[in-house]
């Protein structure tokens, strides 16, 4: 009996210790790559930039936000700003009226450029669904493999679209990502993070946008295609002359 008491203690004394050594989850992944980019300090900071010729800026502050883009178009001034009251859109200092599908389009748009300027920013909100892929290598590094979903409600115009996350082992950086997509059109991109600059605490880094020659490409795939060259790279994703300003 006493040999049989031992070896059950030693049994569930080995399932604690499995069980113990799951590794971490996915939302304990994503916030550590929330603070390692400074995600968690833009909750109340301004970033100005430049993206494909457009001016962008985005300002938090104890919960208010805005969004905007300005550019000459035809001799005038347009103005985007997407903020707590709504989506608008000023030509000069006149207010535009748009019917809500052209608003709706405008402003994804500039929620979109906002979105992967500050990634992981908001990837731990109600409304996104994070899932554990595994462990992977690309060059030599260890990365956690994180997909990203977003619920209807909250989830926005592209709820729909799905991420997959490579974030470093150690350091907890984005340093790869796919997503899938359905706008005009359906597709599948992979990008590599270049010229990552750490600006009062918050990470801005550039993007090698890439696409698959297969027509329907698994995520979890696009890394092994890309080191094996196997990609086609499309454009740079360039956030040009970033400031940073910390809101006190």
């Amino acid at each position: 009996m006493k040999k049989k008491a031992i070896y059950t203690i030693v049994l569930v004394s080995l399932f604690i210790v499995s069980c113990g050594d799951q590794g971490p989850s996915a939302s304990e992944v994503m916030d550590k790559a929330i603070v390692a980019h400074g995600a968690d300090l833009a909750a109340n900071a301004r970033l100005d930039f430049m993206f494909r010729k457009l001016n962008y800026s985005v300002d938090r502050n104890a919960g208010s936000f805005s969004y905007e883009r300005n550019f000459p178009q035809a001799g005038a001034q347009v103005t985007d700003r997407w903020n707590n009251d709504g989506f608008t859109r000023h030509i000069n200092d006149s207010l535009i009226v748009l019917n809500d599908s052209i608003a709706s389009r405008y402003k994804a748009s500039l929620n979109s450029v906002v979105y992967f300027a500050q990634l992981p920013y908001s990837l731990d909100g109600e409304a996104v669904n994070l899932k554990m892929i595994g462990t992977d290598s690309i060059k030599g590094s260890n990365y956690y493999e994180i997909e990203v979903t977003f619920k209807e409600n909250g989830g926005g115009e592209d709820h729909e679209d799905v991420f997959l996350y490579w974030i470093d082992t150690q350091d907890f950086l984005i340093d790869y990502m796919a997503y899938s997509f359905c706008e005009l059109e359906c597709g599948f991109r992979f990008r590599e993070s270049i010229n990552r600059r750490n600006l009062e605490g918050i990470v801005v880094q550039d993007y090698n946008n890439y696409k698959s020659s297969k027509q329907d490409p698994e995520l979890s795939d696009l890394d092994d295609a890309f080191e094996a060259g196997k990609l086609q790279l499309l454009s740079e994703i360039n956030t040009e002359f970033p400031e940073v300003t910390l809101n006190k």
